[in-house]
């Protein structure tokens, strides 16, 4: 349970590669396959309730497919996992690059991090966007954000111009030193950028690949 509050309240940094144009992306998802891992994507988005599509887009915006990266910050193979999560849902560390285990471990964790934002936001096309942010930046400083769009007006259970803006302000120190939020100092330029940029390739995969 320690190690699990640990994860949840930590930021994760995945990696920082350029992303290539939607025209490439496009040309590359041949006969409804997105990657060489998609039995992977298919069958650990199955066991947790997800789309493989979504969890395939997760996968090239983190990673685009490479097993072997790593980050600066020590994020780890296809689904970018930092150790730390890895060891919250029982997955060790030379295991970690492996990815079928890769991705069944993220696979856990998105699952999880949208039960426990299920209540916060009800919407489930809303919350998959709650879910990402909590994926690369930890569920903390999206609580946060939560908590400071609520204090200041915003729409608690929107993200875009409402949660995402107010996960932009945990960089003043007049927000993050607030008592509501818990997990401090934030830039979350990247984190915004991220649940966009993960939803634009979801919305690709969608648009060329049945369910």
């Amino acid at each position: 349970k320690q190690v699990l509050r640990r994860y949840f309240e930590m930021s994760k940094t995945g990696f920082t590669g350029s992303l290539v144009s939607d025209a490439k992306v496009i040309a590359s998802i041949k006969h409804g396959i997105i990657s060489d891992y998609d039995a992977f994507f298919k069958q650990h988005a199955a066991d947790n309730n997800l789309d493989w599509r979504f969890l395939a887009a997760i996968g090239w915006v983190e990673s685009q497919f490479r097993p072997d990266v790593v980050s600066w910050a020590g994020a780890r193979g296809i689904m970018q996992l930092m150790p730390r999560t890895a060891r919250a849902f029982g997955l060790s560390i030379d295991q970690i690059d492996d990815p079928d285990r890769n991705i069944a471990t993220a696979a856990k964790s998105i699952a999880h991090l949208d039960a426990i934002l299920k209540r916060k936001v009800p919407d489930k096309v809303e919350r998959q966007k709650f879910v990402l942010a909590s994926y690369n930046a930890g569920i903390g400083h999206i609580l946060d954000a939560i908590a400071l769009a609520r204090k200041y007006g915003k729409n608690p259970q929107l993200w875009n111009g409402n949660v995402a803006e107010s996960l932009l302000l945990k960089s003043n120190p007049i927000y993050y030193n607030d008592s509501i939020c818990k997990s401090g100092y934030f830039r979350g330029r990247q984190t915004v950028s991220y649940v966009a940029n993960v939803n634009h390739y979801y919305s690709i995969y969608c648009s060329k690949i049945k369910k």
